[in-house]
């Protein structure tokens, strides 16, 4: 990482245990973390201007917007953002992750210490 630089990274995942952990391992591995627990509380955080350097979502969430939703939005209106999004139904969400072209899938269960890598290839000065 860049000294004096600490990524925020914006965790949307509606399991809390998976979220707390999600959250935990990405702190131990040096991020800032900030959590939602749905895609509607995601979208008060992106619009209330928080820093924040990538969301990892999780695609199938319940209420409006899902994480797909989630991510078609920070693509049209934030596509300077980048996003992860992560399922533990991959054939069924792999075709929908599909349709945002190169957005980065990891499936679930994730390995913290690849995705922490993988989110520092995403961001240059991680």
């Amino acid at each position: 990482m860049v000294a004096g630089f600490m990524p925020t990274i914006l965790v949307v995942e509606d399991e809390m245990l998976i979220r707390l952990h999600a959250a935990d391992c990405l702190r131990e591995s040096g991020f800032g973390v900030l959590e939602a627990a749905d895609g509607a509380q995601a979208l008060k955080m992106l619009e209330g201007g928080l820093p924040i350097d990538l969301v990892f979502t999780d695609i199938a969430m319940p209420g409006q917007p899902d994480g797909f939703g989630l991510a078609k939005w920070i693509r049209y209106r934030r596509p300077d953002l980048p996003f992860i999004l992560t399922s533990g139904t991959y054939e069924v969400e792999s075709a929908q992750a599909e349709q945002l072209g190169d957005a980065p899938f990891i499936p679930k269960p994730c390995n913290y210490e690849e995705l922490a890598a993988y989110i520092r290839k995403l961001l240059p000065r991680a």
